[in-house]
């Protein structure tokens, strides 16, 4: 049997691939991978289940002068796995910056657009790519000793550095429930956040600001699936790290405030009499700026101060620091956590005209949607920071920067749209992943797009017509990248994918949005999700768990969509083939059978125009402060655009009470629908008649199951129809919506043709 069984497990795959093929509707567990038996068949952690631990105890100084970091670690590691480890990986991110570098020998030039540079599209190419080799020379990461803690005494630990990783050599093995603690001493030069990298330094003409990450070594992920976690840092993919508690210390020049993961612990030390009076003073109800414009320092003092902060359960640990903060903060109460959360916001003069009490607000209206949406936020504190960094994300603290304005202050709509759009996304991502905790490095699309699935929902409910302003762009986006016969499957590899942003993001987001709200109800999913969530929390799940949780929590086996909206390139397009009419000659008895699910499809119209005429309660309503002139005149919009769905709600009803008491004839409509595209998929089917009463047909997608380009449908209505129209409400992502409507001409007896 062990002579053939390679050529047995192949057959078997070959026919698992074929049987799919002929079967989209497969069960999720007919191709799903067999859980390991830490993980459960319905998404869980078994008793079996395992993770190991990093705790730091860490002292760093920040040199401003050479933009030089210096760092000494603690790192106490336990392992709870149930095998001996005899070596550790460690991710030494720093090394990115290096000619010999993964990230920069893996470049495909055809792909490159230098992203990250604040000067694309101002430069060219060539100095563009000169602008990064120039940052690699001054990187020169050394790590200058690395030691075994036994007792009083340290030994020297063998070790070897391959790029972005670094093999330590332990003298003995570690078993299950053991620790070992490390002692590391490194230095490097920070990198210009402007030119490439997720933290580094801005200067601008009166004082540099620093946005401080993947400074440190730190062990990488080895998780109860895959193991170590040793891929290389390559730039787009991020991490994948343990828990631990983090207590650092941050010696910066006096004149310097610091924003870092986790709570101040020295406030009486580093904080002027005048800013500790403020800080003894933040509550709930007000924003108390600690530091304002004004009271900015003229000069840097020649000594330095140590900053010491400390943080639980995190698998991260960033900071920023600078001469040219405002430092506003107040406290908020998150429904259900155990404690209330400090919310603090950092930003240069130049940029207060949007930053001040917006960047709080949307960080604050985060944190409660999210906790709605998934758990209550468990951390005590959350900054956001202005710098060099676009949008970056770590436990407790954010980096957002780079928003353009006037001289004189001013902003567009759009610039005010992207930067709420940025806080709530990477405030978002302390759930996704910093919480829930993805192996980023593996499934960009795990925190990336289950993230800005949550980032919607959230910005739907922080202004008027924010979110609706760009959902009909987003799902066109994604409906092009389908159409280009260009597009991979989420489930690809962060290296592989060529459009990030329509594949990890948009499309996982567009697609649960489409589960949400086209094939499962709110409520359904919203459940389903936040047991994900829960479960989930401080923990390491896979996409296959997130994919049966869902599954669990729901009465349908939605095996069909994760197969083809996950693992697939498939799109949906349906087709309205023909539409005839014809009079069917029954007994009032059964007319009064037949005509039941037309009834129940115009009750369906009427729920659905209704609960587009619920009026949301609004972030910005409630803190006039951060109600601009832009929000006030999307407000009175939103609330024109209100009326008017409920005018055409009333007309809606009043139409058809009136259709409804029609008795006597019975019409079967009969309809031929086509299936042009690779994925079966629900069917919302609207049918109008001549005096505006409309019905709203529901067909799930194993109506294709016998036939999956071809379907037939007789429904039986009180009078001839004059249009018919697949997904009414533009959230099924069809490829083509030209092909989704059929109109018939005068609604007379028969089978009237097409317009």
């Amino acid at each position: 049997m062990r002579r053939y069984g390679g050529l047995a497990w192949l057959l078997y795959g070959a026919w698992a691939q074929t049987a799919f093929q002929a079967d989209p509707f497969l069960p999720l567990e007919d191709y799903a991978p067999t859980p390991p038996p830490s993980r459960t068949v319905l998404g869980t952690p078994s008793p079996l289940y395992w993770q190991n631990r990093a705790d730091y105890i860490m002292d760093l100084r920040l040199d401003p002068a050479t933009h030089r970091l210096y760092g000494h670690a603690r790192l106490t590691y336990t392992h709870q796995g149930p095998f001996p480890l005899s070596y550790l990986w460690l991710a030494v991110e720093p090394n990115y910056f290096s000619l010999r570098s993964y990230g920069h020998l893996s470049r495909n030039f055809l792909w490159e657009d230098f992203r990250r540079d604040v000067q694309r599209g101002q430069a060219t190419p060539l100095q563009l790519y000169a602008r990064q080799i120039q940052q690699y020379l001054k990187t020169n990461f050394q790590l200058e000793a690395l030691f075994l803690e036994e007792g009083n005494t340290l030994r020297p630990l063998a070790y070897r550095l391959e790029e972005t990783l670094m093999e330590v050599t332990l003298p003995f093995p570690l078993h299950q429930g053991q620790s070992v603690t490390l002692q590391l001493r490194w230095r490097f030069t920070l990198n210009d956040a402007t030119v490439e990298g997720r933290g580094g330094y801005l200067l601008t003409e009166k004082g540099p600001i620093y946005q401080v990450a993947q400074y440190y070594p730190r062990p990488v992920l080895l998780n109860d699936v895959r193991g170590w976690q040793k891929m290389p840092y390559y730039g787009p993919s991020e991490f994948a790290t343990e828990f631990g508690t983090y207590e650092v210390t941050i010696r910066v020049p006096r004149g310097y405030v610091v924003a870092a993961t986790g709570v101040l612990q020295n406030p009486t030390e580093v904080l002027s009499p005048t800013q500790l009076a403020r800080w003894q003073r933040l509550n709930p109800d007000s924003t108390i700026q600690l530091i304002s414009a004004s009271e900015l320092p003229t000069r840097i003092g020649k000594d330095t101060l140590a900053w010491r902060f400390r943080a639980e359960n995190v698998r991260d640990f960033a900071f920023a620091t600078s001469p040219r903060y405002i430092w506003e903060a107040r406290y908020t109460h998150v429904a259900g956590a155990s404690q209330p959360t400090l919310i603090q916001s950092f930003y240069p003069p130049e940029v207060a005209p949007l930053w001040k009490n917006l960047a709080l607000a949307a960080a604050e209206h985060t944190l409660h949607e999210y906790s709605r949406y998934t758990l209550p936020f468990p951390y005590p504190t959350l900054s956001v920071t202005y710098g060099g960094v676009y949008g970056m994300e770590y436990p407790m603290i954010v980096f957002c920067g780079r928003q353009q304005l006037e001289k004189d202050g001013r902003y567009t709509e759009a610039t005010r749209h992207g930067f709420v759009s940025l806080v709530i996304h990477e405030v978002g991502h302390n759930f996704f992943p910093m919480i829930i905790s993805s192996d980023e490095r593996r499934w960009m699309w795990l925190d990336e797009g289950l993230n800005t699935y949550l980032e919607n929902l959230t910005k739907a409910t922080f202004e008027p017509l924010i979110r609706e302003k760009e959902a009909e762009a987003e799902r066109a986006r994604v409906r092009a990248y389908l159409a280009s016969g260009q597009s991979q499957p989420i489930m690809g590899h962060p290296l592989t994918i060529r459009e990030m942003g329509a594949n990890a993001y948009l499309k996982v987001a567009c697609g649960l949005e489409a589960l949400r709200h086209y094939i499962l109800t709110p409520k359904e999913m919203d459940t389903a999700f936040q047991r994900y969530a829960r479960t989930w929390a401080f923990r390491h799940p896979e996409p296959w768990d997130f994919f049966r949780m869902l599954s669990s929590a729901i009465g349908q086996e939605l095996g069909w969509f994760w197969r083809g909206w996950f693992l697939d390139t498939s799109w949906v397009d349906i087709a309205i083939d023909t539409v005839t009419i014809e009079k069917a000659e029954v007994e009032s008895e059964v007319a009064e059978a037949l005509l039941a699910e037309e009834s129940a499809a115009v009750q369906r119209y009427l729920e659905a125009l209704a609960a587009d005429t619920a009026s949301l309660s609004f972030y910005t309503s409630r803190h006039p402060e951060v109600a601009d002139s832009f929000v006030q005149a999307n407000y009175l919009a939103y609330q024109r655009r209100l009326r008017e769905r409920r005018q055409k709600l009333q007309e809606a009803q009043r139409a058809a009470e009136a259709y409804l008491r029609k008795k006597g004839k019975v019409y079967a409509i009969r309809l031929r629908l086509r299936n042009l595209g690779r994925l079966v998929w629900p069917i919302w089917l609207r049918l109008e008649y001549p005096e505006g009463v409309s019905s709203l047909w529901y067909f799930p997608a194993e109506a294709w199951a016998k036939q999956t380009n071809l379907l037939a449908k007789v429904l039986f209505v009180r009078q001839p129809i004059v249009r018919a129209e697949i997904d009414p409400f533009g959230l099924s992502l069809d490829l083509r919506r030209g092909n989704n409507t059929y109109f018939l001409r005068g609604g007379s007896e028969g089978a009237p043709t097409a317009d």
